[in-house]
């Protein structure tokens, strides 16, 4: 009886449509009122199952009955509404992505509610307080389940803990409005014939045309490629200034204030700064521990770096003659590093990337992921999806069977879609209350640039270019959708946030070898003309040009962020981003421009934690030892690393997930020899 009380928000989910589903909750074909009207629902009934949770006497406690119950009700509703709050990054309405916003700032202030709720601290207290034998996944979700209470408040006077309630629900409101900002964005310029010297013939065809002249927006597929090949120096600066200028006048106040509001929330509850109370549940674990690393990485890479900056200067001089300004402002950067490329080494990523066009890369690269992980992929043909371009494939064991997941393929961009490249969980592996596995669901977002008459979509690679971008997001959608976890919240890529990267950079190194190269790579007007070997060399010899500017540059953001947050007040976003980005970075931050009101990781998940992608990169980089060491298709390896990485998500801490993969303690070597500071 109490099981059905307490599960009874799990109601039949609406009538599925005659196109195949792989979740009963996933429904695209919406109205903006209808998708209101769901969410309102589905959290009534979830507030429904949570008093009955509540209500239950001491004495009957159990662990599947309070810690587990409640685990099973807060991600119910995450699988009910799923479809209903991923809209708002793919919908092509308008109307429907603003309903999906509020539905997510619903959600999330729902959340907040449980973990400052007495009644449900008091049911969850009650439980620990038996000190009944817990092992493995289930000790650990009792030990979080307290913790989440603990760091929301339930420990501070009732009338300190509504204010912090206020503050939570305004942060929230404020993240939200921030994104939908940077969505709504279009900016673009005319430009004539003549100011785009230097771009491909492909890119040129492929722009819209207006009364003569070409119109270049800031969407990564325009963006990207103008600013590598542009010779017109002031088209860059003009393009960089509207792609660094988004949400300028909107965004500022709403970064500015969520500081202040995290800042307060954390000294209310015995922090002294928003850094300190998120680093807690990392690895990381402090504020000065983290610093500490940026300044080591910053303190060994700044003397390359100056050099490889004075070579950029160097050949700017020679282009311009005695025009040059002696400065690699931040519009030359990424043009005269590509320069530099060409010159050096003979490398075009322009004429490289007609090797690589996406469905070749993408079919290599399914071969690549099923030899490794033991898998098989399928496309699923009549699948419901939110747009035409959309694909649905089941993921299924090499061996055969009943499908284990599902994934969803959105590659190309369009008004209102999520501006960069990421993987969505929208459904969880977990284990439900009736005993049975739930079958992951995941989305692979991204904005790669869309085929043309006579040519297909082609993409380019290179460090950081689209190719490692495509295996980095599908290395998330394999770490969502093979997992095994018992619990939702340690279900797939829910890890510590300085390690969730790992795995997927991790599977980065796979496009740099000349074995994957030639399952990948296939001319586009001959699929059997494969990438030739010359040219992967001077690829490869090209790879870590600018290796420390580079890795500086993320360096700048990850202190950026900690500055942000682990510092007593900000009175200047962006007088704090051009002291950092000058002195970090080496390249200023252009006059007149807002990046800080673009900076969208640290309003979504990533704030106090984008030292994360270079911190996880040491992981990932002693895991690809192995298979540098032991093959990079060694299907053995590759299933220790499924079984060990993949499978368990967050269930086991994520030392011990490396530990177990490695067979010994985890080390900086491979790490530091990536970046070409071996022995450093």
């Amino acid at each position: 009886m109490t099981r059905t009380l307490l599960l009874s928000f799990l109601l039949s989910p609406s009538a599925q449509a005659a196109s195949f589903s792989p979740s009963p909750w996933l429904n695209y074909e919406t109205t903006p009122e209808t998708l209101a009207k769901h969410c309102g629902a589905a959290k009534e009934r979830t507030v429904a199952g949570l008093k009955a949770l509540a209500a239950m006497p001491a004495a009957y406690r159990t662990f599947s009955n309070t810690p587990q119950a409640l685990e099973q009700i807060l991600w119910g509703l995450n699988d009910e509404t799923a479809s209903d709050t991923f809209l708002k990054d793919v919908s092509l309405s308008s109307a429907v992505r603003q309903a999906a916003s509020d539905c997510q700032v619903l959600l999330n202030k729902l959340i907040i509610d449980v973990f400052m709720g007495e009644d449900l601290y008091a049911a969850v207290k009650a439980y620990a307080d038996k000190n009944e034998a817990l092992e493995g996944e289930d000790k650990k979700l009792l030990k979080k389940q307290l913790l989440d209470f603990k760091r929301n408040g339930l420990m501070l006077h009732p009338d300190k803990r509504a204010d912090l309630k206020k503050i939570k629900q305004e942060i929230v409101e404020l993240e939200e409005k921030f994104h939908k900002n940077l969505g709504e964005v279009k900016a673009s310029l005319l430009l004539s014939q003549d100011e785009l010297e230097g771009l491909p013939e492909d890119y040129i065809n492929r722009l819209e045309k207006e009364n003569g002249r070409y119109r270049v927006t800031i969407d990564y597929p325009d963006y990207f490629p103008f600013m590598d090949n542009a010779k017109n120096a002031d088209g860059r600066r003009r393009l960089e200034a509207l792609f660094n200028n988004k949400a300028a006048d909107a965004n500022p106040p709403l970064l500015m204030q969520t500081l202040r509001l995290r800042r307060e929330a954390a000294r209310m509850l015995g922090y002294k700064t928003h850094a300190d109370y998120i680093l807690e549940e990392r690895m990381g674990q402090t504020p000065q521990t983290v610093q500490s690393f940026i300044d080591n990485l910053v303190k060994k890479l700044q003397p390359f770096a100056q050099k490889e900056l004075k070579t950029l200067v160097e050949l700017k001089n020679r282009e311009l003659g005695g025009k040059s300004d002696q400065v690699v402002h931040y519009w030359d950067w990424r043009y005269y590093d590509n320069q530099l490329v060409k010159a050096r080494y003979q490398v075009d990523k322009e004429k490289i990337k007609d090797y690589f066009p996406m469905e070749t890369v993408i079919d290599g690269m399914f071969t690549v992921y099923q030899k490794l992980l033991e898998v098989k992929f399928k496309l699923v043909r009549g699948a419901a999806t939110w747009h035409p371009d959309v694909k649905l494939y089941e993921i299924t064991d090499a061996g055969g069977g009943e499908p284990v997941a599902y994934f969803y393929m959105d590659m190309f961009p369009r008004e209102g879609k999520y501006k960069h490249a990421a993987a969505f969980t929208l459904v969880k592996g977990r284990r439900l209350a009736d005993g049975s596995y739930q079958k992951p669901v995941s989305a692979m977002v991204a904005n790669f640039n869309k085929p043309s008459p006579g040519r297909p979509s082609l993409l380019k690679h290179g460090e950081h270019e689209e190719v490692e971008t495509l295996f980095h997001e599908f290395g998330h959608i394999m770490h969502q959708t093979l997992t095994k976890a018992k619990h939702g919240r340690f279900s797939g890529s829910d890890t510590a946030r300085d390690f969730v990267e790992a795995p997927s950079q991790m599977l980065e190194n796979w496009v740099w070898s000349p074995e994957i190269i030639s399952m990948i790579s296939g001319h586009y007007k001959d699929r059997s003309k494969k990438l030739p070997p010359e040219l992967l060399e001077k690829m490869m010899a090209a790879k870590n040009v600018d290796v420390g500017l580079k890795s500086l540059r993320q360096l700048f953001f990850a202190s950026l962020d900690m500055n942000y947050h682990a510092q007593s007040k900000i009175k200047d976003t962006a007088a704090v981003w051009a002291k950092l980005q000058g002195k970090i970075s080496l390249i200023p931050m252009s006059p007149d421009t807002r990046p800080d009101a673009g900076f969208g990781h640290i309003m979504g998940g990533y704030d106090s934690g984008y030292y994360g992608y270079m911190w996880s990169n040491v992981y990932a980089q002693d895991m690809f030892s192995r298979f540098e060491a032991e093959g990079i298709l060694n299907a053995t390896l590759g299933k220790r690393y499924r079984k060990t990485i993949l499978e368990p998500g967050s269930s086991k801490e994520e030392m011990d997930l490396l530990r177990d993969f490695l067979g010994r303690e985890p080390n900086e070597r491979a790490f530091l020899k990536s970046i070409g500071l071996e022995g450093k």
